[in-house]
């Protein structure tokens, strides 16, 4: 899958806040990378960086998987939020 600027944004947001190393496609979650205190983190910067508001029904796993899925969720919130 080819990276863009939004999954490098966000790549690199969570790079600072974690140790270990990771690709677009780790499941940052179930890998351990990440818990629920850093999600509320994750969700304020989207919300702040890319102009998004993240409701309630967007707290699916899915959404938040990988970088890749994180990428895909603030595009399809951006379509969203244009209308």
């Amino acid at each position: 899958m080819v990276e863009t600027t939004v999954e490098l944004i966000i790549h690199h947001y969570i790079a600072e806040h974690v140790d270990e190393t990771f690709d677009y496609d780790t499941e940052i979650f179930e890998e351990g990378l990440v818990n629920s205190l850093f999600a509320i983190q994750l969700m304020t910067f989207l919300e702040k960086e890319f102009g998004i508001k993240i409701t309630m029904d967007d707290l699916d796993m899915d959404n938040y998987k990988s970088i890749h899925a994180i990428g895909e969720f603030v595009r399809r919130r951006q379509e969203r939020d244009e209308r």
